[in-house]
């Protein structure tokens, strides 16, 4: 009788982790959705607002180079040392199979938005869409949500990191996303609504991302890709979960 009491409570555990964190990434799609159809209107004032104040040109060369923490060559890089890492402390590609999934899907995500609302960049001085342009959703805004964001989650659940490290790392994504957001309005790259979006693409992808990790058994992927989803599939439909992954 115990045992099915407790069995129950960790069902009941792994469901509403899960499920919560689900919700979650679909609550941000539909903010995401609403932020896109507020652009093709009412917030198109605010986008034309904030194009009309481009920085100096005394300050494009050190905001450009700030600009780059959200290219792909620039954090990329950082993620995939970072992961490295990770699976050498863990002896697992787990690490490895979350970020390069991650970052595969987002970048697939922005590409067929960029290709499918083709917006205009603020050089064209219209905020329309489905043009010509591909400035909506920002790649930088979303690749900095998510390629910081994993490389956070990731040292926080396979590796050790000390207090102060801790609290570096919880700031990392916000200060970095403020970051980004002002550079790219100043240097008049994208549209606010553009960035607005990016960001919340990057955190729809994390936060699936995450969510499925949880799901996983401890040794999903051990036994191979095949055996890895399977495991997935089961997690998902019969709720049975260890909790986050810490594989030997």
């Amino acid at each position: 009788m115990r045992r099915r009491i407790r069995e129950t409570v960790e069902d009941d555990g792994w469901d509403s982790e899960i499920s919560s964190g689900l919700a979650l990434a679909a609550f941000l799609s539909l903010v995401f959705v609403a932020v896109t159809l507020l652009a093709m209107g009412p917030m198109s004032r605010f986008d034309t607002y904030f194009n009309l104040a481009p920085a100096p040109e005394s300050w494009r060369p050190t905001l450009q180079v700030v600009d780059r923490i959200g290219q792909r060559a620039v954090c990329l890089p950082i993620l995939a040392v970072v992961t490295y890492l990770l699976c050498r402390r863990q002896e697992s590609w787990r690490p490895a199979i979350v970020a390069g999934t991650a970052v595969f899907f987002l970048n697939l995500i922005v590409l067929v938005l960029k290709v499918g609302l083709a917006r205009g960049a603020p050089q064209a001085v219209d905020p329309s869409f489905f043009g010509e342009g591909m400035a909506f959703p920002s790649g930088h805004s979303a690749n900095v949500v998510l390629v910081y964001g994993l490389i956070v989650y990731l040292t926080l659940t396979y590796g050790d990191p000390g207090r102060r490290t801790r609290a570096f790392l919880w700031s990392l994504v916000p200060v970095l996303s403020v970051v980004m957001v002002l550079t790219s309005l100043k240097l008049n790259w994208h549209w606010f609504t553009d960035l607005l979006a990016g960001l919340l693409v990057g955190a729809v992808v994390l936060q699936v991302a995450v969510t499925i990790n949880r799901a996983v058994p401890a040794e999903g992927f051990a036994a191979g890709w095949r055996q890895g989803l399977r495991d997935l599939v089961t997690a998902l439909r019969q709720g049975r979960s260890r909790g986050p992954a810490n594989p030997a």
